[in-house]
């Protein structure tokens, strides 16, 4: 009795099993063919058939999630990520250079009308050769306006961001072309993208002015434009970005100009700041420690700064990089003010009237690593704290 009670309770689970697999929705014949496709574009040695033969929202690999329709009666493909990011996020490998025609060749469009996200990181890297950014990554039709999320980093885009491929992202809320080959100047029409929550155009060759219709990204937490070769100083219309909490400039070494402190002013949320190895000139203004008080890292190091640093500045929550500036000095009323009572690497301003270039930093008073931008551009720079929080969230959204 035992036995046939036992064979009965399996044959139960069973056939509850396949009915709860028949209740899930399903993915569109097309949609799952487009995901072996682009599997197969990006790592064509790899069994990917073999390996996930059912559903591929039910049971496929990392780096393709779905959801299902409003009806529930079948499940879409909403995000793609491709590119090795960590042993933790293990996507599809993409190094090979043949993969780059999969952003040319329409398939995601034509396969994936629901997509919202597409991650791209570190691919294509397998020879010397640059290629273009292709004016849109997909023939993007009227279905895909409500992609959130593109990234297109550490994958040896070269020439300039086509005006083409901003357009086609009203709804976009991250948008990273970071560590690429891009040229020429940030299209206006960047300012237009008014959902944008990140903006990272970091360590590229990018020229010119900041545009300052970024000023209307009143949404925007995080914009990085480090490392490229802008110029004409800090425009003051991006006091418009009231969101803003951190802003990384560093690395322009012509973008000249001076210490924009009054840009700051009204910038509440802000909590760090780079605008290291800027060209900035002139004085660090007084007004800048209250407009910063409460940021967790300052860059200021590696310009051509001079004078008095404001006893302001002794009183900021976190982190002050001042070192590599052409005369800079300490006054009697900062270290009265300064939680420790030596600080490295900047002479007293008793000491000497033309302050030699310091070479030490200058920290007050207590370092916080993860909110400094990194100075170098020679390889894709790490994930910061707060754009893998904006990144995580969205994920998170999508899946």
């Amino acid at each position: 009795m035992r036995m046939i009670l036992g064979r009965l309770l399996v044959v139960a689970v069973l056939a509850a099993a396949a009915a709860a697999a028949e209740s899930e929705p399903r993915l569109p014949a097309a949609e799952q063919e487009g995901v072996y496709a682009v599997l197969e574009a990006v790592n064509p040695g790899f069994p990917w058939r073999a390996s996930f033969p059912d559903d591929l929202c039910l049971a496929g690999p990392h780096g393709v999630s779905c959801d299902d329709d409003d009806g529930g009666n079948a499940s879409h493909v909403v995000g793609i990520s491709l590119g090795y990011v960590s042993d933790f996020s293990a996507n599809p490998s993409c190094a090979a250079p043949s993969a780059a025609t999969l952003l040319t060749s329409g398939l995601l469009a034509a396969s994936f009308p629901r997509l919202r996200s597409l991650f791209v990181y570190g691919c294509f890297v397998g020879d010397d050769d640059a290629r273009p950014l292709p004016p849109l990554p997909w023939r993007l039709p009227p279905t895909l306006q409500d992609l959130v999320l593109l990234v297109l980093s550490g994958s040896r885009f070269a020439g300039r961001i086509p005006s083409a491929l901003v357009q086609g992202l009203a709804n976009v809320k991250i948008l990273d072309l970071s560590s690429n080959l891009l040229a020429g100047g940030i299209p206006r029409a960047i300012g237009g993208l008014t959902q944008l929550v990140k903006l990272d155009l970091s360590s590229n060759t990018l020229a010119g002015p900041i545009p300052g219709e970024l000023g209307g990204l009143a949404s925007l937490e995080l914009l990085d434009l480090s490392n490229n070769r802008l110029t004409g100083g800090v425009p003051a219309a991006l006091r418009g970005m009231t969101a803003i909490r951190e802003m990384y400039l560093s690395g322009n070494r012509r973008l000249g100009g001076s210490v924009p402190a009054d840009m700051f002013a009204g910038l509440k949320g802000i909590s760090a700041v780079g605008l290291s190895d800027a060209g900035l000139t002139g004085t660090i203004p007084a007004s800048l420690g209250e407009s910063l008080r409460n940021v967790t890292y300052l860059g200021l190091d590696g310009n051509l700064l001079e004078g008095e640093v404001p006893p302001a500045l002794a009183k900021m929550a976190g982190r002050v990089r001042l070192h590599g500036n052409r005369a800079v000095c300490i006054s009697p009323e900062f270290l009265a003010g300064a939680p420790r009572p030596r600080i490295a690497g900047v002479p007293s301003c008793n000491a000497t009237q033309a302050a030699p270039v310091t070479r030490r930093p200058v920290v007050m008073p207590v370092p916080l690593a993860s909110a400094e931008k990194p100075a170098a551009a020679a390889a894709p720079p790490p994930m910061r704290i707060g754009s893998c929080v904006v990144v995580a969230m969205l994920l998170l959204m999508l899946s």
